[in-house]
């Protein structure tokens, strides 16, 4: 009774699983790479192959001999498809934007940080804000809410707007453009925190409903937490339109970061990237961050900028 017991939560979560993830695996199909979309159907579905039919007394597949070397064998290669993603795909996400980049940097009149604004956001700002986000970890959020990339601005715009407060932009000074984002999280306790009611409105006006109900539910919640504590200010996010990457708008972000957090009586100043993001990487490292990861080989990287005693 208990083995089936056991069966059945294995099952039902699998199934449960399956069903999650089946909205962002179809949206996101021609996003990612074919393997990494593979590993997450194959996953679910391994296991239910696996325990299923034990639940109905029968032996076949069983768990000994061959069929549990080849779930064994199967489990190792889903696994190591997802870390290879994890490890490689943010950095050649990134690359391969740079190289289908239909924007002329040169045609810019400013090559440097000169008439660039970096303040607070209003709300007029937030759309904007959403667009870079939006396009800053285009491989992120394709993954979580399809590639259609102007909804994607606009869903994290709304968002957004539950965090203003918590929201700094780099703007051009002639044009008021936003061409740089920052959600920089203080642990300011009168900011609105996002809760199932506030996500589950805005997004199912851009999800369909399980999708909407997946992310309101269990995504969001842990994606907008807050992370800061009494000592440390946290980046949440930091984007850059992609073209004014390379003229110090994330220098400046991440000063006004910086000012922020001391005034704020921070001690520390923290955010995390992927390792595969060279780009991020050697910005924080320039801005005085240091990798305090503990172990060398994970995705992403946690970086630790001191700020003395506030």
């Amino acid at each position: 009774m208990f083995s089936f017991i056991i069966d059945l939560i294995i099952c039902l979560g699998a199934l449960t699983g399956l069903a999650l993830i089946a909205p962002s695996i179809i949206y996101s199909w021609r996003v990612v790479p074919f393997y990494y979309n593979l590993a997450r159907v194959a996953l679910p579905l391994m296991t239910l192959a696996y325990f299923g039919p034990n639940l109905f007394g029968l032996n076949f597949p069983g768990r000994s001999g061959w069929p549990a070397w080849v779930f064994l064998g199967g489990l190792g290669l889903i696994v190591t498809a997802i870390l290879v993603f994890l490890y490689r795909e943010p950095g050649e996400s990134y690359r391969r934007r740079q190289k289908v980049a239909t924007y002329e940097i040169a045609a810019s009149p400013l090559s440097t940080a000169e008439g660039i604004i970096v303040r607070s956001a209003r709300s007029s700002d937030l759309a904007g804000a959403g667009r870079v986000f939006a396009e800053a970890f285009h491989h992120s959020f394709d993954l979580d809410f399809g590639p259609d990339r102007a909804r994607n601005g606009c869903l994290l715009s709304e968002l957004l707007g539950i965090k203003q407060a918590e929201v700094e932009v780099a703007v051009l000074a002639e044009t008021g453009q936003v061409i740089g984002a920052m959600w920089l999280d203080l642990g300011d306790k009168s900011v609105p925190q996002v809760t199932f009611g506030k996500s589950w409105s805005i997004l199912k006006r851009y999800l369909n409903g399980l999708h909407a109900f997946y992310f309101a539910i269990f995504a969001l919640p842990t994606m907008m937490a807050q992370r800061s504590t009494a000592q440390q200010g946290y980046i949440q996010w930091l984007g850059i339109d992609p073209v004014w990457q390379g003229r110090r708008v994330g220098r400046l972000l991440v000063e006004r970061a910086t000012e922020l957090s001391q005034a704020a009586g921070k001690r520390e100043l923290v955010l995390h990237t992927e390792r595969s993001n060279d780009r991020a990487r050697k910005l924080y490292t320039h801005t005085g961050f240091e990798d305090r990861s503990g172990f060398a080989f994970t995705p992403r990287v946690r970086f630790v900028k001191l700020l003395g005693d506030g």
